[in-house]
């Protein structure tokens, strides 16, 4: 997966809110589990497929997606660039977001820091975590989970937003909801297998290739998508909310 760098401020002017990542240099070789995390926090950013509050509401500073809690503070895949020095984990100590050369966005003038102690436990994808309570953990989280559940409330969001468009694309809704159902399957293929779920293991590469292979993810409003299957059937992209581009 491709780290993209995204600013939207000025792509989407027509947005409420601004999402604008903060330019930086990786410093650290061993950066694998955060950098595929961050790469595709900026490809959905990016695509421009989502509203930036829905993004944010949804996916950015969600509960369901990921919960960090020390005494006040709370901190999800994006934490309050003031709170950060507060959310460590308690048995240890580790920061869980990057002490210094932070991996900064700017969300409507204020600073946010990307969570980036990912933990490298061998687990599966759980593909049931988004229907759950959450619950706020002080441990870092499963790469793996982590990355699926984000590409399932992503896909999520964009078919119940388009939806709700007036001039909806009924074409574009089944082929969205087709890569979904297929993207779905895919990982649970994967979940049967005895897979090396760590970071270097063949189950976490076999899962990035599955998330890269997504067209929708890598599309932008006005993309045309094909089906494979049929070389005549395709639908064009469009945004899940009124854009004026």
């Amino acid at each position: 997966m491709t780290n993209i760098h995204v600013c939207t401020a000025q792509e989407s002017q027509s947005l409420d809110m601004k999402i604008c990542k903060q330019p930086r240099t990786e410093v650290t070789k061993k950066a694998a589990t955060r950098k595929v995390v961050e790469s595709l926090v900026d490809q959905l950013i990016a695509s421009n497929l989502i509203s930036n509050e829905r993004l944010f509401e949804q996916i950015l500073y969600n509960k369901d997606i990921i919960w960090i809690q020390n005494d006040s503070f709370n901190g999800h895949l994006l934490a309050k660039a003031n709170s950060t020095d507060q959310l460590k984990t308690k048995t240890n100590g580790f920061m869980m977001y990057m002490p210094t050369n932070p991996i900064v966005y700017e969300v409507n003038g204020e600073h946010y820091h990307l969570i980036t102690r990912i933990d490298s436990t061998r687990a599966k994808p759980n593909l049931e975590r988004l229907s759950q309570v959450p619950k706020p953990i002080l441990s870092a989280a499963r790469v793996n989970d982590l990355l699926c559940s984000i590409v399932m409330r992503f896909y999520e969001i964009y078919l119940e937003d388009l939806s709700q468009v007036a001039h909806k694309d009924k074409q574009l809704i089944h082929f969205v909801e087709r890569e979904y159902q297929q993207f779905l399957e895919a990982v649970k293929e994967l979940n049967e297998y005895h897979l090396n779920w760590h970071p270097r293991g063949n189950g976490h590469q076999q899962l990035l290739e599955l998330i890269d292979n997504l067209q929708l993810l890598k599309s932008r409003p006005g993309k045309v998508l094909m089906d494979f299957s049929n070389p005549h059937s395709y639908a064009v992209v469009e945004p899940s909310y009124n854009f004026v581009g």
